[in-house]
């Protein structure tokens, strides 16, 4: 007498979404940069440029709380214009907001370095550009825009708007109206054209 036995299926195998896929390669690219531009400062900003210091410590939290709060309120804007929720740029635009600060891990380990070597134009140029090519997505590029001015908005003092080819220093506040503005606009183009990719083809939002 032979006994079978039910037959078992196979546990589904858990495969990342090309949503996830394209999220986290975006983080990736982002927080290498940031990392990338911080060291080649090290080797390429002249000694009279490193003035960077790290901010203290009792004042950290506050603001870090601040660029957090409008990091979020910049991440919703785009799924009230998609009329959905984008876990994508929910999380991508607040990471692309705070951790760009990364670039001041130097200053907190002692080295002498110049001021936010990231807080560039050319490094927002690179990462944006390098999500487009390496996602093909442009609302995840926009969601990356948004969150580097976002953070510009918020942050106070000096900044090197094209390090690492110059390390002249720019006030922030000068230009804080541009990068308000910027940052909310950027985030609606992010809605704009994730909701564009999720419509049909042929079809255009409105």
């Amino acid at each position: 007498m032979q006994i079978t036995f039910p037959h078992r299926p196979a546990p589904p195998k858990l495969v990342a979404s090309s949503e996830t896929r394209d999220l986290l390669k975006s983080i990736a690219i982002y927080l290498s940069l940031v990392l990338a531009f911080t060291a080649i400062s090290l080797v390429v900003a002249p000694t009279s440029s490193r003035l960077g210091k790290f901010r203290a410590i009792a004042l950290i939290p506050g603001h870090e709380v601040e660029l957090a709060a409008f990091a979020i309120a910049l991440a919703v804007i785009p799924s009230l214009v998609m009329r959905r929720v984008s876990i994508s740029l929910l999380l991508l635009i607040p990471v692309a907001g705070i951790m760009i600060d990364l670039d001041h891990l130097p200053s907190a380990l002692g080295i002498p370095q110049a001021i936010r070597p990231a807080h560039s134009l050319v490094f927002l140029l690179v990462s944006v550009g390098l999500v487009l090519l390496l996602t093909r997505r442009a609302d995840l590029g926009a969601g990356v825009l948004t969150g580097f001015l976002g953070h510009l908005s918020v942050d106070t003092g000096l900044f090197p708007a094209f390090s690492p080819i110059s390390f002249a220093y720019f006030d922030l506040g000068s230009y804080r109206a541009y990068f308000v503005a910027g940052s909310i606009l950027a985030s609606l183009l992010a809605g704009y054209l994730a909701r564009r990719r999720l419509m049909p083809k042929g079809t255009f939002a409105s």
